[in-house]
């Protein structure tokens, strides 16, 4: 009698132990290739931007998705001139803008601190919202409280702002 329970002991641990272990590899599975997706449009962009535009020297790269999904790269062409490229994977359009036609990320930065200044930033992100190029401030406040300000691209005017997440 005793050696039935020990065995039915045994079979239930090994029952769960196992269903443990599939979890865990599944959750594993699951964020390879939720990744795998961003990192294919990593190199895609990176590719597209090598040889479709005068970008040789990658500098940074940017992921915003505002409702549209944009991958960028921020770029030097050989002399030394800065540029801008957004990839919208979905409808395979790209954009290159030269910096000088628009608000760089350290420009961005600086409008954002004279405003904000009880936030620190957490990351700038350059993308594509409402079918035009934007620059991303996501930040958090002393209070604990996130948020993030978009800025046009092109006039570097403040268009949208959630704050107190």
């Amino acid at each position: 009698m005793l050696q039935d329970d020990t065995r039915q002991t045994i079979k239930f641990v090994s029952w769960v132990i196992g269903l443990i272990i599939v979890a865990f590899l599944a959750s594993i599975a699951i964020f390879y290739y939720a990744g795998s997706r961003s990192r294919g449009n990593d190199q895609k962009v990176t590719q597209l931007a090598t040889s479709k535009t005068p970008i040789r020297k990658i500098q940074n790269y940017y992921h915003l998705d505002r409702g549209t999904s944009s991958y960028a790269i921020a770029g030097t062409n050989n002399k030394g001139k800065q540029y801008y490229f957004i990839y919208l994977p979905n409808s395979k359009k790209a954009y290159l803008y030269p910096a000088a036609k628009g608000i760089t990320e350290s420009k961005i930065k600086n409008k954002f601190k004279s405003i904000h200044t009880d936030a620190t930033i957490n990351n700038i992100n350059l993308g594509w919202y409402k079918g035009e190029a934007v620059g991303e401030v996501a930040y958090k406040k002393q209070n604990g409280n996130l948020g993030y300000t978009l800025y046009e691209f092109k006039n570097g005017n403040d268009i949208s702002e959630v704050d107190n997440l």
